[in-house]
């Protein structure tokens, strides 16, 4: 018989760096629970939308502690820090 294999795919969307602040960059990356949602900046209204098993949003709603770690900027943030995620298993 033969062997069964699953595999958990996660995505976690990273906070821009400077050289992509430096440059204007901006998020086209929408999360809403394990659906992720890619815009075309050069197409308006163009989306294409994927589904992962764990997905993390990590682009804004942090603050730097006193160490220049990110954390959450409060309750109603969705920021999921470098330790929420390894808890979890990405």
């Amino acid at each position: 018989m033969p062997s069964v294999d699953s595999v958990k795919v996660a995505v976690r969307v990273r906070p821009f760096s400077q050289r992509e602040k430096d440059a204007g960059s901006r998020c086209v990356i929408s999360m809403n629970s394990s659906s992720t949602s890619i815009y075309d900046p050069k197409t308006p209204g163009h989306m294409k939308t994927f589904t992962f098993d764990l997905a993390y949003w990590s682009h804004s709603g942090f603050l730097k502690d006193k160490d220049g770690m990110l954390v959450s900027a409060g309750s109603n943030s969705r920021y999921a820090g470098q330790v929420k995620c390894i808890q979890r298993g990405i």
